[in-house]
């Protein structure tokens, strides 16, 4: 129902270790998505943009790729490539901007009723590759589950187009920093 886009993200975490063991990141995204021909609720709004800005807390654990793991863990060293899993509880903040309304000769709307904040909840996996050993660069792939429905998702499911919310896909490539 809302097109491709593209994501910025921003992270602060914390790591008990910088290529295993657990992490903790507070994170910031944001992306804007449009949509066609969805009539939001209470409104002559039918196609526009909506911008995201989702915040949340990953928990999650990083696992070294390499060939013995229990003699990895046994003896831990630095190794560049780790796989890592995490889990997000958050909440996403949903704002109508850009609008087309069904009779454009009008504008009878307020965009103050158009914020919408939904709880999330964000599942991701992805590889990190240590450069050097205060640089690294990651791939990772998530699913954004909005546990409610946003002001666009329940247009689509007044209009019978999706029967309950769901959330972005998100692929994403990025730089990891660390202050020592």
């Amino acid at each position: 129902i809302e097109g491709a886009t593209f994501n910025s993200a921003m992270r602060l975490g914390w790591r008990h270790h910088k290529n295993y063991g657990t992490f903790v990141y507070i994170t910031y995204d944001t992306h804007s998505n449009k949509y066609d021909s969805l009539r939001i609720q209470g409104s002559n709004i039918v196609n526009g943009e909506v911008w995201y800005n989702e915040i949340g807390m990953s928990v999650g654990y990083r696992f070294p790729l390499v060939k013995d793991i229990k003699a990895f863990y046994e003896d831990p060293y630095f190794h560049p490539w780790d796989l890592f899993v995490s889990v997000q509880p958050g909440v996403s903040i949903a704002t109508v901007k850009n609008i087309t309304t069904l009779d454009p000769a009008t504008s009878l709307y307020e965009m103050t009723n158009y914020d919408h904040i939904v709880p999330t909840l964000r599942l991701s996996a992805g590889v990190e590759w240590f450069i050097f050993h205060n640089f690294a660069i990651f791939a990772e792939a998530s699913y954004t589950q909005h546990l409610m429905p946003t002001i666009v998702e329940q247009a689509a499911i007044d209009k019978k187009q999706i029967k309950h919310p769901s959330g972005p896909i998100n692929i994403s490539v990025g730089l990891s920093l660390f202050f020592n």
